[in-house]
This record gives C-alpha cells, sequence and structure tokens, in this order.
C-alpha cells in the first residue's frame, strides 16, 4: 500500500480475531472484581466498548457510538461529534488516531481509513486509506503508526503520521504495539505466539519465551500482554522474557497502559490497576456489552 493505494494480502484475521475476542465476550463475568474508591456507573455510554487507551489520568473508550472520556470519579461523557464507530484507536502525542466506521450522521464509505483528532476527539479529520480499510488496532508513537487490517489480517505502518503506508507482513496479526521509545521495535500476537522486530517490521522472530496473549500495551519499557485465561504478563526486554503479574477474573477485550497504569475491559467493566498489572479495581462498571 503507497500513497493510499491498497495491497491486498488475504489471511485469516476476522477467523483469529473471533477466536480471541469471542472467549472474552462469552466468560465475561465479573463476580470477583473489587470495586475501587472512584468507581462509577458508565450506563450512560450509548455503544458497546471495542477499546480503552490512557490520556494522563482520564480513561478513553473507543465505543460503537463514539469517544467517551472518563475523568477519574466521574461519569464517561461523548466527546465524539458526531459519534462514529470506533474500531481502532491510539494516542500519540497531542493527536488521537482512530480507524472504523461512520455513524449515522456521517456521509462516509463504510471503511473510514485512518482519521484524526487533535482537540481531543470532538473532531475529526481523514488522514488516509478512506473506504480502502479498517483498521481494528492501532498504535504509534511520534510520526511512526502500525495497524492490523481488519479485512485481510495484513500489518501496515505508516512513517510519515500516517499519510502514506506500506505493508510490512503478511502474518496474520491480532494485535500490534511498537516500542514508545525507539519506533523500530515493534510486537505482534497471532494464533501461534508472539513476533517481535527490530527493525520496523520488515523482519520478525518468534518470541519462543512468551505467554499465548492476544492484546499488547507498550510503555515506558515496559510490555503487558493478556490471553485468555486473563493472566496479565509483563516483559521488560523487548519480549525476550516474561513474567506474571497478576489476574482479571475473565479475559479482556481491550488493554491499554501508562507507566504503572494499566486498563482493561472486561465484560462491561474496565478495570484499572495502577502497580503494574499485580492487582486491580473496578473504574467504569454497567457498560453496556
Amino acid at each position: 500500500m503507497d500513497g493510499g493505494r491498497t495491497v491486498t494480502v488475504r489471511v485469516r484475521l476476522a477467523g483469529l480475531v473471533g477466536a480471541a475476542l469471542v472467549l472474552a465476550a462469552c466468560s465475561s463475568g465479573t463476580s470477583e472484581v473489587t470495586l475501587g474508591p472512584d468507581t462509577v456507573s458508565g450506563s450512560s455510554v450509548g455503544g458497546h466498548v471495542h477499546h480503552v487507551a490512557l490520556d494522563g489520568t482520564d480513561l478513553l473508550l473507543g465505543t460503537h457510538d463514539g469517544v467517551w472520556r472518563q475523568p477519574e470519579g466521574r461519569a464517561p461523557e461523548p466527546v465524539s461529534q458526531p459519534p462514529f464507530d470506533v474500531m481502532g484507536l491510539a494516542l500519540t502525542g497531542d493527536r488521537m488516531l482512530a480507524s472504523g466506521h461512520p455513524g449515522p450522521q456521517m456521509d462516509a464509505p463504510a471503511d473510514l481509513g485512518l482519521i484524526a483528532s487533535t482537540d481531543g476527539g470532538a473532531t475529526w479529520s481523514s488522514v488516509s486509506l478512506l473506504g480502502e480499510v479498517d483498521f481494528h488496532r492501532l498504535t504509534a508513537a511520534g510520526d511512526v503508526v502500525m495497524g492490523v487490517a481488519a479485512a485481510d489480517g495484513a500489518l501496515l505502518r505508516s512513517d510519515d503520521a500516517g499519510v502514506t503506508w506500506s505493508v510490512i507482513s503478511g502474518v496474520p496479526a491480532i494485535d500490534v504495539a511498537v516500542d514508545p521509545q525507539d519506533p523500530d521495535g515493534a510486537m505482534a500476537t497471532t494464533e501461534d505466539g508472539v513476533i517481535v522486530s527490530a527493525d520496523g517490521g520488515r523482519t520478525w522472530t518468534a518470541a519462543t519465551s512468551a505467554p499465548l496473549v492476544w492484546l499488547l500495551a507498550w510503555t515506558d519499557g515496559t510490555v503487558y500482554g493478556v490471553g485468555e485465561d486473563g493472566v496479565v504478563h509483563a516483559s521488560v526486554d523487548g519480549g525476550r522474557t516474561w513474567t506474571a503479574r497478576g489476574s482479571l477474573p475473565a479475559a479482556a477485550m481491550a488493554l491499554a497502559a501508562d507507566g504503572d497504569r494499566v486498563v482493561a475491559y472486561v465484560g462491561g467493566t474496565v478495570l484499572e490497576s495502577t502497580d503494574g498489572g499485580e492487582t486491580f479495581v473496578a473504574r467504569v462498571t454497567d457498560l453496556p456489552t
């Protein structure tokens, strides 16, 4: 894909994501969740959650009904005008990046490509690939953006803030993360395990010691990973070695981290850890599933 033209790589992403994330939906019990001192209800949120992100201490929810912001101790508030179906969400500097499908008030193709906001998610503009790609996973560091294309599972990379793209791997990926300290470092999850790259995704190596995880979050030298068993794993050496930190009550459908703060979406509840994934309490409950 170069200059916005699509190179199709047909792989089995839909099946992989289905196998990974439907497990989360089917095992979404939260009876073991501990309520935090600032736990709030998310019953006002208009659509089910696809992604979570952290913007300082604020929690961002990428939902079927747009982006919602939840300051600590307060109810989530809608910010996207007009709302859209947020299938991919990432933050880099003062930019918010997203992908997905238009809302009923939007006149746009079914696939939004890459869109960006510089006002906290209130308004959005098209960057590239409009009508061509739907990213179900996005990650960014500086001007480097990587994403997993939903239609064919290819890993795509942009080095100019999402304006032009290249297909960097035909490996069917489930999730992808970029090292925020060195954007040439990348990691992806596949049906067969974690793979890592030190050259921007041109070549990949299997992380043979890694646990089988589906979701990734890379922050400040630490990569967090969560699999279908809900165990939170962490690597501080780029994926060479991993340790189990803590456990979620069920498989997560979304994961994000900022330093020692880790958030995971589990069946209607966003759980938050402030100790690097060792313990979690509920931050937002009663979200639509």
